[in-house]
């Protein structure tokens, strides 16, 4: 009986403990640690989210872009933070997922992280400078027929969403493209409209304003579905009839795990009224995000685990690995 009184005991102080961290968070300003360059897809997502954290809790939330190894470098600063939830990581998750089975290695643990919010989606978009003789996906892989090896596309980063991306299609044509790897999505944008590269793997918030200028042409989205931004784009499953074919990048909030879980479901909490404000989608929309409704951390959890099984097949088929 003893025993189970201190057992007890100790639970309750736990709760209270946890309960007096999350009233008293954030204690002092927040680092949001960006794993990408500053101007792609993840850093212009995670800019209006920082500013409207700092509104609602009062403290400032400063993102730290820290790019480099497809998002590794930053994402290994925030797991090696103070658990406190003075350092939260902002990443695409689907490279968080990703480099689970790209690297053989990684310098930090894959399951040190608690997923606290998703942030939107956007599809990877196939953009092409206005230069190249192309309309079209077929005319893409056509030209690559022709010139084997010699037609080069670049990415936001070796092992990124957009490499696989270009793997992926040159795995269901069996053509040879040449991957030119960038550190970020602003950097490969900005490359292919100077036209350094005839085509790139982007997301639409870097990209939409130079196709709608014509700087670029989108030939094709990799999601599932059409873009409600671009809706005459097609699909890459529709204009090449492959099955299959569905690479997006999905915007999440990360914690180091032994963050208090008040602390945790809190940052939640405040995430998920933004998101759910008719202001915020707004400008979401505006800058060329997706959205689906906001879960639960709970489902949150499952997904995770489906989306890390869905690219774990990804590099299998592609058969790219890091270091």
């Amino acid at each position: 009986m003893v025993r189970s009184g201190g057992w007890m005991a100790g639970f309750v102080m736990l709760v209270v403990v946890g309960t007096a961290a999350a009233q008293s968070w954030p204690a002092r300003p927040v680092r949001i640690v960006v794993p990408w360059a500053p101007g792609g897809a993840t850093d212009i997502i995670a800019r209006p989210l920082a500013q409207k954290l700092s509104e609602s809790l009062g403290q400032q939330f400063i993102v730290d872009n820290r790019g480099g190894a497809n998002s590794l470098i930053g994402t290994d600063l925030a797991a090696k933070a103070p658990a406190d939830g003075h350092t939260v990581l902002f990443n695409t998750l689907a490279a968080f997922t990703q480099n689970t089975t790209y690297y053989r290695k990684l310098p930090y643990d894959p399951d040190g992280f608690t997923l606290v919010a998703q942030v939107g989606w956007t599809p990877i978009m196939m953009l092409a400078h206005p230069s190249l003789p192309v309309k079209s996906v077929r005319d893409v892989i056509a030209l690559a027929k022709a010139r084997p090896g010699e037609l080069t596309y670049g990415s936001f980063g070796r092992g990124s969403s957009s490499h696989f991306a270009g793997a992926l299609l040159a795995y269901e044509t069996k053509t040879n493209m040449i991957h030119v790897p960038y550190k970020g999505g602003g950097p490969v944008a900005a490359a292919n409209v100077a036209g350094e590269v005839p085509i790139h793997y982007g997301g639409v918030p870097p990209t939409i304003g130079f196709v709608k200028t014509g700087r670029l042409k989108a030939l094709a989205v990799t999601a599932a579905k059409r873009t409600a931004f671009l809706p005459d784009v097609p699909t890459i499953q529709e204009a090449l009839k492959v099955r299959d074919y569905n690479l997006t990048v999905t915007f999440g909030m990360l914690l180091p795990v032994g963050v208090p879980k008040p602390v945790a479901d809190r940052l939640h909490a405040e995430i998920a009224k933004i998101l759910n404000s008719a202001e915020f989608k707004a400008r979401l929309v505006a800058l060329g995000t997706d959205q689906t409704p906001v879960m639960s951390r709970a489902e949150l959890g499952a997904w995770l685990k489906n989306e890390t099984a869905r690219w774990k097949r990804i590099i299998e088929l592609t058969d790219i690995r890091g270091d």
